[in-house]
């Protein structure tokens, strides 16, 4: 949960109740019904909630930064290169697995709908414009992950699964200098 735009410390709860006070403003929010869930018990609960099996490897990146970057495939018949850079994506924060926070993979549904992107994907990181997504279009034990735009949809595969996407990314530092130059040579 947020306040101030930094992440509120872990509440106090009582009875179930949790009860945040913000060390900024001094805000105090309740919540009632909170319960902390271990990573694998958010996984589970995303599954039996939503129907999509995550990747049990999400577990190491959720709600983590990353300094990595991710090479895009070239031009393909339904995307355009506009949409995508210079051809890597710069990876930021991904979702996380705790439904009582802000920026949960729980937040997928919502987001899609806000978004305008089609159904079936569970969205892992992004800004709104341009997402990292689990898409379950096709298998909903195996998805794909791809990099999605919002205005027009279009989207392109970057891995043909959840591991291959790990094994796939770049260390930012390899990819583009201090001053953001793009010095790839791969």
């Amino acid at each position: 949960m947020k306040c101030c735009r930094k992440e509120l410390p872990k509440p106090d709860i009582i009875d179930g109740t949790a009860y945040f006070v913000c060390p900024e403003c001094g805000e105090f929010r309740e919540v009632k019904s909170y319960r902390v869930y271990t990573p694998e018990e958010s996984l589970n609960a995303f599954e039996k909630e939503h129907g999509f099996k995550i990747p049990a490897k999400y577990i190491d990146y959720a709600g983590t930064h990353s300094d990595h970057v991710i090479k895009l495939p070239k031009n393909t018949p339904c995307t355009k290169d506009e949409y995508f850079g210079d051809g890597f994506y710069e990876i930021g924060s991904y979702l996380g697995l705790d439904h009582n926070e802000n920026r949960s993979i729980f937040d997928s549904s919502w987001l899609v709908r806000e978004w305008g992107l089609p159904e079936r994907l569970v969205l892992i990181e992004g800004d709104g414009h341009e997402w990292l997504a689990l898409d379950y279009r096709n298998s909903e034990v195996e998805p794909r992950v791809i990099l999605i735009e919002s205005e027009f949809n279009q989207y392109k595969v970057v891995a043909n699964n959840f591991d291959d996407f790990v094994d796939s990314l770049i260390p930012y530092e390899s990819v583009y200098d201090i001053n953001g130059n793009l010095i790839y040579t791969g």
